[in-house]
């Protein structure tokens, strides 16, 4: 074995050993390889707490309220990656599956130019005109239900708190 491969074995070995020191010594000293973040309890007034066995009725959530929530644009950003597949958001982007959605609140319901509609989504634009923040937060949720025959494949977005962060996000395009 000539020097270079016994340097680079020995280098490997040290290597080695160093790792095993240091995870070692990180999970005795935390019993775990991994961060462990403590479990915050949130108790939601006059709703029941749940036991560990599950004999009690889970805490109900809180109703969303859309007069009272402040919407989060840097949270409705990150929720608009979902759409991301089959849109874009750039000011004079290219259509995908779906349409570029710059500009798409306020703008009537077929608004963009070359782009082909289906019928009912042609039928929508005769029945409501234009999207409100109302229209696309019913649209979103399920829209398959909200325009039946819609191209759309999405599922929608269940929860209320990130329609309302990704509508107001979406109104920041203009």
């Amino acid at each position: 074995m000539n020097l270079l491969t016994r340097s680079f074995i020995s280098t490997v070995i040290a290597a080695d050993l160093l790792a095993v020191v240091y995870f070692g010594g990180t999970y005795i000293l935390t019993g775990s390889m991994l961060p462990h973040h403590e479990e915050t309890k949130i108790i939601v007034a006059g709703a029941e707490e749940t036991s560990s066995e599950g004999s009690a009725p889970k805490a109900a959530e809180p109703a969303f309220d859309p007069a009272t929530y402040v919407a989060n644009v840097e949270n409705g950003m990150k929720i608009s990656a979902k759409c991301k597949a089959c849109h874009t958001f750039e000011q004079g982007g290219a259509d995908r599956t779906g349409p570029n959605l710059w500009g798409i609140v306020g703008a009537p319901v077929t608004h963009k130019e070359g782009y082909s509609y289906s019928s009912a989504m042609i039928a929508e634009k005769a029945k409501i005109g234009k999207w409100d923040k109302e229209h696309l937060n019913a649209y979103l949720e399920n829209p398959k239900e909200y325009v039946p025959g819609t191209k759309m494949q999405f599922n929608g977005i269940k929860k209320p708190s990130e329609r309302a962060d990704l509508v107001a996000w979406l109104e920041t395009l203009k």
